[in-house]
């Protein structure tokens, strides 16, 4: 009788179990089918990015930020590294998924629905592609050697022949973030205008490739503060060799900057006529300066510019935002290395600037970078610094253009 009464309580049992699993299922799938955007009916996702592959070019360019041509090498590279995407998933969607993200600045409950997969597959293979990303670096992201050539916009007969020594220029810029730390610290990433943003100093050659990228900084840490940051965890500049800066940095023979106190902006050099444009070697070296550094403030605008996360970013854990910034900057020398028509390059001039410089502000406490151990770092850059203007003004002078 008690061996019965056992069994009839075990069956009892399993039915009751079997019966709330299924009400656990049924109540998951409920909350899939309302939750989840991708149970809509719309095509899936493979056959969204090939409808766009076979488009026209301008408008794939629209949803991705790079033209087909490019995104068929973006995921082929991406694949030679690693990037593997499994069951339903294909490569091109991992890499659509990613692009859409960062060029469109797309919530995972968007990018859920444009490609029909449930917000953690979304997430899951984003975190894939940027991985392999990441391991672009190497590659599209390095210091040039000491025996880096003389660009060609420095060689002789040009205007710039006096900076032919130089590889490039360096800068900030401000990044919006979300910081995940405490209350009392999140402080430090507030700027002078009251928002959250983190500081990135990039290096970048006069082919307007990123050589470095120092990403993640406080917002109010003050750009000369991050370049020694940079300094100390590798950043190495060639002997003989500069990259220019603008004044918020101490002048030193491998960071040169600007004469303080002389006109610099290139706004107010175009406001001159052009035979009283110079009172003196100063003012040419400063026009001279300011035209190359430009392409610092050129690079920054195209990386804004084609990808829209980086002024519109989301509360993504903080490594996460910087490495979407890092991320960013390897899509953007991947573009160059492989050229094609890319509407972006056409939305900036030459002479581009950056709203950044005001954020930051120009003190002389800054020229501590240098510090009584280096004052002949500082001595050297003056020379460096005279030696130039001296060459562009005799050079002025020469063809009667004084």
């Amino acid at each position: 009788m008690s061996r019965m009464f056992d069994e009839q309580w075990q069956r009892k049992r399993q039915r009751k179990f079997e019966a709330a699993l299924w009400w656990y299922n049924a109540a998951v799938k409920v909350a899939l089918e309302w939750t989840d955007l991708r149970r809509d009916g719309k095509e899936s996702g493979a056959k969204r990015i090939r409808r766009h592959l076979r488009g026209h070019p301008a408008v794939f360019h629209n949803h991705y930020r790079l033209n087909p041509s490019n995104f068929r090498i973006l995921c082929d590279e991406l694949k030679a590294r690693g990037l593997e995407c499994t069951g339903d998933v294909t490569i091109e969607e991992c890499v659509g998924m990613f692009l859409q993200m960062v060029g469109q600045a797309h919530t995972m409950r968007i990018l859920a629905e444009n490609f029909q997969h449930s917000e953690e597959t979304v997430w899951r293979y984003i975190r894939r592609v940027m991985s392999a990303i990441l391991r672009m670096q190497r590659d599209y992201i390095k210091l040039p050697g000491p025996d880096a050539p003389i660009h060609p916009k420095l060689r002789e007969g040009t205007d710039y022949y006096a900076f032919k020594d130089a590889l490039g220029a360096i800068d900030g810029t401000h990044i919006a973030a979300f910081p995940d730390s405490h209350e009392d610290f999140k402080e430090r990433w507030r700027n002078r205008k009251g928002n959250m943003i983190q500081n990135v100093m990039a290096a970048v050659d006069f082919d307007g490739r990123f050589v470095a990228v120092l990403a993640g900084w406080e917002g109010s840490g003050h750009d000369s503060l991050i370049l020694r940051r940079a300094v100390e965890q590798g950043f190495t500049v060639p002997e003989g060799r500069y990259y220019l800066v603008d004044s918020g940095y101490a002048n030193t023979h491998q960071f040169l900057s600007p004469y303080r106190g002389i006109t610099y902006h290139l706004a107010k050099f175009r406001q001159r006529r052009i035979e009283d444009r110079y009172e003196n070697g100063e003012e040419l070296f400063n026009h001279r300066h300011a035209q190359l550094r430009n392409i610092v403030e050129k690079a920054f605008g195209i990386l804004k510019g084609r990808f829209h996360l980086l002024k519109d970013m989301r509360a993504y854990k903080y490594d996460f935002q910087t490495d979407i910034v890092i991320a960013c900057c390897v899509l953007h020398n991947f573009l160059i290395r492989h050229p094609n028509l890319d509407h972006d390059t056409e939305q900036f001039p030459e002479d581009a600037s950056s709203d950044d410089d005001d954020d930051n502000p120009r003190t002389s406490g800054i020229e501590s970078m240098a510090g009584s151990s280096r004052r002949s770092d500082g001595e050297r850059g003056s020379e460096l610094r005279d030696k130039i203007r001296d060459l562009l003004w005799n050079s002025r002078c020469s063809d009667g253009q004084t």
